[in-house]
């Protein structure tokens, strides 16, 4: 059986709930599921995952200079993500996502060309087109 680790930083929820959203929709698809905060994620191994989403809320000016936080800087930097595990980036977001994902990449040192979706929510829900972008993705 598959399985993937969902790993976010929240600020006031948003994030959180679309990291849990595209969770329960894994574990529909049959893939085992855990769904954890970065402060929960620090404690915990990557290393026998499938699949790995990585998710921070946006920061930064309205629509420009969007960046992760300094805390998901320094946990991203830090992994060691494993050969064989698909890393799929996650954000929301007030007004636009921007340069949030080449940011986010840019702290990811060691992806070894494993890099997959690309998912933003404006208020934490999971879109049809995203949900059909991750069934696709993972079949």
């Amino acid at each position: 059986m598959k399985n993937a680790m969902i790993i976010y930083q929240s600020k006031k929820g948003t994030t959180r709930q679309f990291g849990s959203e595209i969770g329960k929709l894994l574990n529909k698809k049959g893939i085992q599921t855990k769904v954890l905060s970065l402060e929960e994620a620090e404690k915990c191994s990557i290393q026998e995952y499938d699949y790995l989403f990585l998710g921070c809320w946006t920061k930064g000016l309205m629509v420009i200079n969007q960046h992760p936080d300094k805390d998901w800087k320094n946990f991203a930097s830090s992994l060691e993500i494993p050969e064989n595990t698909r890393v799929n980036l996650f954000t929301t977001y007030k007004i636009a996502a921007g340069s949030m994902f080449s940011r986010m990449k840019k702290c990811l040192p060691s992806l070894n060309g494993n890099m997959g979706l690309e998912l933003k929510s404006k208020n934490g829900d999971l879109s049809d087109d995203n949900a059909w972008i991750i069934d696709k993705t993972i079949k």
